[in-house]
């Protein structure tokens, strides 16, 4: 089987999380939606209908309350301040990374490389969100830009009560830091 060049940050990264796949990272509590931040997000990503912002249209459609555009859960999974410009490396990716694992001070590349999401239950103002977070592969890969490790967890988005609300995929695929030449 392939693997990553001995010696170098990515094959420190892969010898250290490939062993975890299946395993289950994270589970945490990410609050409850309230309607202000539904109707903020849908309208910050254009989504008009009038259910994403205002509760009467949102219950005469068959909702408890306003509800959150399909996407929603997948883009709260890493709201955050964000990266200032002068710590971002040339390709556009953070300095350190952003790895599923984290990756300490590895300095890895990673980028996104591929998402999918299965809406399961439509999510409405009120709903408390927990989200946990599986490893499902560790794949490294001989691609024209080098060696590469591609990563993808599983985030199961989960009301309080355990109801599946919706399940995303992402893979993203890591690199070793840029060479000083």
């Amino acid at each position: 089987m392939f693997t990553p060049e001995p010696g170098t940050p990515l094959a420190e990264y892969y010898d250290q999380t490939q062993p975890r796949t299946g395993s289950v990272l994270s589970r945490r509590n990410l609050g409850t939606l309230d309607a202000v931040s539904i109707g903020r997000y849908a309208l910050t990503i254009g989504a008009a209908d009038p259910v994403h912002y205002d509760a009467a249209a949102a219950r005469s459609a068959g909702y408890a309350d306003v509800v959150a555009p399909p996407n929603m859960l997948a883009a709260i999974v890493e709201w955050g301040i964000g990266t200032p410009e002068a710590q971002l490396q040339p390709d556009g990716t953070p300095l350190g990374g952003d790895t599923p694992l984290g990756d300490g001070d590895l300095g890895l590349r990673v980028m996104g490389a591929g998402e999918e999401m299965e809406l399961v239950t439509p999510v409405t103002a009120g709903t408390e969100v927990v989200l946990e977070t599986t490893l499902e592969a560790v794949t490294p890969k001989q691609t024209r830009a080098g060696t590469c490790v591609f990563v993808t967890t599983l985030h199961t988005f989960t009301s309080a009560q355990g109801a599946v609300l919706n399940r995303n995929r992402r893979t993203v695929v890591l690199r070793n830091p840029l060479q000083e030449s």
